[in-house]
This record gives structure tokens, sequence and C-alpha cells, in this order.
């Protein structure tokens, strides 16, 4: 496409918009026609060319209708973007805000779930940290989301990419896999992000045994700062058993009575060998 022609659709464009500039609503109040207007003239000239394959004119009463139903949100978005906000936004139906608040957090990043029905699906029962953790991992995410929910989501959303997929490796791992599903262990990560979710890969066998876990999720943050050492508690969990069944199969009676015998035998012997003795004439 010519300059000239470029120039004339996004003078039409915006035309067109200003056309149609009156007050739009929006839960917080009004966008204005102004507003609109500063959003077309964007439009127009940063994506001049999906505009004009669109259609000035269609692309600006999308515009209006988009940002009267959506608002603030929706004008985010297609900033973000350009036209094809609008195209995910409309084909988002009921999920419309949600897909919004994505495009305009994650820009073109937020295709790989505003454009699949079933991962609308899960961030729509999820929230936006599974949004954002699908957005971040891609698939690995799913697998993280399906056995930890919504806790698992707001951890994933803590973390780097990195870590993130340290974690996705902690739910395919079927001997790890448990850790994903314990709610105060996807918490602890949510609270302490990539530090934490570094410790727990570096323990992850040690945090297998439920002793351990339960000493770390009582009071996380010195293991995590290195003040404490989970090694020491992993040996004490170990040895916890062993010195229990000694104990379990002992009989104290009969040990106690050998213990006061031998006191006993003790005290007498000694009194015996304190006692003085007469010389025999």
């Amino acid at each position: 496409m010519n300059t000239t022609n470029s120039l004339f659709c996004r003078y039409l464009f915006v035309s067109v918009c200003i056309g149609f500039g009156v007050l739009v609503p929006n839960a917080n109040g009004q966008v204005t026609s102004a507003a609109i207007r500063e959003l077309t003239e964007f439009v127009a000239k940063k994506f001049s060319k999906e505009v004009a394959e669109e259609g000035a004119e269609i692309v600006s009463r999308k515009i209006e209708t988009v940002v009267a139903q959506l608002g603030d949100e929706a004008v985010d978005a297609i900033r973000a973007v350009g036209p094809k906000a609008i195209r995910w936004i409309e084909a988002s139906a009921t999920d419309g805000a949600q897909s919004a608040r994505l495009i305009s957090r994650f820009g073109d990043e937020a295709a790989w779930v505003v454009t699949d029905p079933a991962r609308r699906a899960i961030a729509a029962k999820m929230g936006d940290d599974a949004a954002a953790a699908m957005i971040k991992l891609g698939q690995p995410a799913e697998k993280i989301l399906e056995l930890g929910g919504e806790s698992a989501a707001k951890a994933t959303a803590q973390l780097s990419a990195k870590n993130g997929r340290q974690l996705a490796m902690l739910a395919d791992d079927s001997t790890s896999a448990a850790l994903v599903k314990n709610d105060a262990l996807m918490q602890t990560i949510a609270k302490f992000g990539d530090k934490g979710m570094e410790f727990i890969w570096k323990n992850k066998a040690s945090l297998a045994v439920a002793a351990t876990l339960t000493a770390f999720l009582a009071n996380p943050e010195p293991f995590i700062e290195g003040t404490q050492s989970l090694a020491q508690v992993a040996a004490d969990a170990a040895v916890e058993p062993i010195a229990r069944e000694i104990a379990s199969s002992t009989n104290w009676t009969l040990t106690i009575g050998l213990l006061v015998l031998a006191l006993c035998a003790y005290l007498l012997i000694k009194h015996w060998i304190t006692q003085p003795r007469r010389i025999a004439k």
C-alpha cells in the first residue's frame, strides 16, 4: 500500500471514530469521546496496515463497542496489540473482561491463553494467576495447575520462568508430584518466590519424607536462609523410629526392678567395705 492510501485510511478511520464520539460508560465512570479519539488516532498510526486490511469504519465501530462493554481494560488491550485485541476479546465471549486484562498485561504473549477455549476455562476458574502461569510456562503449567489448583497458580505466578520450569518438573515426576499437591508448600513458594523454590528444588528428596516436610513447613524461613539444617532434621527423623522401637520393645518393669536390685547390692557392698573390721586375738 502506498503512502497516500495509508494516510487516507488513517484519516478516514479517525474521522469515523470522531463521528461516533459519545460518552462511553464503564464500571468506573466514563471513557470520554476524547479518550476514544486519542485511542483511534494511536491505533491508526501504529497499526495502520491492520486497520487498512480490515477497514477503518469496521475497526472504529468495533473499538467503540468493545470499549463501551469493558471500559479502560479494553482501551489498554487495544493499545497493546492493536485491532487483533478486539478479535480475541470478541472470541472470548463471557471471558472477554479477563482476556482484556491479560492482553493489556502480557501483550501478544496472552494469545496462548485467550485464543484457546480450554485454557480460558482454566483461567476463568482459577483466576489471573493461573493465566499468568500458563502464559509464562506454556503447556508445562497445565500439569502444575491440575495437581495444585489455585495455590499452585499463586506460587507459579511468583516465580521466574526458570524456577517455574523446576516446579513443572516436580509436578511431572511421580516421586515428587505430592509436593505440588501440598497447599502449605505452594503457599511457602508464593511467599518466598524464587529463593524458596530454589531451596525446595535442591532438597526435594529430603522433603519427600513426611517428618522433614512437616518440620520445614512449621518454620520455613530459617531453612531457606541457611540458618537451620534440613539434613539434621532428616537425620533425627531417621533415628526417631529406631529409638521408638527400642522403647516400645523394652520390659520396663523388669528393667527398673533390676536397676533397683543393682543399687541395693551396690549399697550393701559399700556398707560392708566401709565397716571397721575386728582384729582377731
